[in-house]
Parts: structure tokens; sequence; C-alpha cells
């Protein structure tokens, strides 16, 4: 069988071009499954444990784990043991009743998209671009901003809903529906960030691909901004260890 793991759990949805305002949020049986014959790996829901047992249907939607570029941990106001998936176009979240429940559906996720895990192409780079990069799952965090025209979001035009993808190195921004980050930025050339209420900023210098400036960014809630703050933070904190010079070490015979 390639029955992998089920669920009943509630799931948030946003759409393409919001946050909040538009966030769905339902009760559902979750259906987790292998590759097989029938089909690849794949998340399904179903109204209720009811109609998937006595196969009543198909399931009310059906995420092949192969569409989805970062599987994270998540938190928000509403729910402390999320579990996000992140495809092209949309952001969909299992909400866990703990943090055990949290893991165990954390790991089997990763565990089946690196099985299937097809490496494209990298996309070129357009001209408006300001830098390269392809999303994939290497990417230790994701989340989805709304870039405001405010500063550099305002010069470089980089208006809208878009993922911050966080590496060890960089910070990037990639477009919903788009296969190459429109802007990559070097944790190095990070001044500071910070985050107020439900806003996240970051202010680069001039050494940035970008030039100096701010960006600033709208999230779902203060939680969900104080989280990216400290996130952020702790990979800038990390960066700079990295390159600090090390004390060389002499020893003098007697």
């Amino acid at each position: 069988s390639d029955l992998f793991k089920c669920y009943f759990s509630i799931f948030t949805q946003w759409n393409h071009f919001c946050l909040s305002a538009h966030i769905c949020m339902h009760k559902r049986f979750f259906v987790l499954r292998a590759a097989s014959a029938s089909g690849p790996s794949r998340l399904e829901y179903y109204e209720n444990e009811k109609k998937w047992r006595y196969k009543s249907g198909a399931p009310k939607r059906s995420i092949p784990l192969e569409s989805c570029f970062n599987i994270n941990k998540r938190a928000d106001s509403k729910n402390k043991h999320l579990v996000a998936l992140y495809t092209k176009d949309e952001y969909f979240a299992i909400a866990a009743d703990s943090e055990v429940e949290q893991e165990s559906w954390y790991q089997a996720l990763v565990d089946l998209h690196n099985r299937g895990k097809v490496h494209e192409t990298a996309a070129g780079v357009g001209e408006d671009n300001y830098g390269e990069a392809t999303p994939g799952p290497a990417f230790k965090e994701v989340w989805q901003v709304i870039l405001k025209a405010k500063g550099l979001g305002h010069t470089k035009n980089l208006i809208g809903v878009y993922r911050l993808c966080l590496t060890n190195k960089t910070i990037s921004f990639v477009k919903l529906n788009s296969d190459a980050a429109a802007v990559v930025l070097q944790l190095m050339n990070i001044r500071r960030c910070g985050h107020s209420e439900n806003f996240f900023f970051i202010e680069v210098g001039r050494s940035a691909v970008t030039g100096p400036g701010e960006f600033w960014m709208q999230v779902d809630d203060s939680v969900v901004a104080q989280n990216m703050h400290e996130t952020i933070l702790e990979a800038m904190k990390a960066m700079s260890e990295e390159f600090r010079p090390r004390k060389s070490v002499t020893s003098t015979s007697p």
C-alpha cells in the first residue's frame, strides 16, 4: 500500500495575492501517500475520515510533493505547531495538535519529498533580476511576505507577494509563480534587521547587489515577524562568527 500517514487536522491556505484577509481555515482528514503505481508522493485531504475510509469520492485536494520547493515548520498567533508546504503559487499548512505531532508530520513529508526530488535545470535570469538563484528544497526557511513600495522595494520595483528564502549565506526574494529569484542578498551585506507588529525590515549596505537601502515587508502577524527577526539575526551572527579572524596559537620550547 502507498499509505504513509493519516491525520485529522485544521489546515490554512493562502491564495496568490494576499495574506490574512483571505486565509482559509478548515478541518479536514489528511492522507500522506508514498510514490506508487497509482501516482507520485502526495498529500491528500478529505472532508472527513469516513469519506476516505469508504472511498466515497476523490480527495478534495491532492498536492504532489514534487511540486513543493520547500517544507518548513512554522508558527503564528493562531497555531503554534504548523507544517508549511510552499509551491510556486501558494502556501499550505497543516496545524498539528502538539510539537511531537508536528515533528512527525514534518519528518514524514520531508522524507517523501527527498525521495522523489527531481533537480530541474536552473532557470535563466532576466535583465531586471538582481542576482540569481533557483528555488529548491535546500532553503533553511521560507516565509511568504508582501514587499512594500518603500525604500528599495520602490526603487527596484520589487513590490507584491514574494517568498523570502533563507540559506546559510543568503536571503533571496522569489516572486510567486517564478522559477528564479528576483534578488539575492548576501547575509554579510545586511547591516541590520528588525520588526514592528506585523512588519519586518532589512537594511543592506553599499556592497549589496541592489545598493544600500531598506526592504520593508508585511507578514501575517507579529509572531511571524518576530520569528523572521530572530531566525535571520541568528543566521547573520553565525555568518559573522564564520568569518571572524581566528587567533593563531604558537608554542615555544622551554
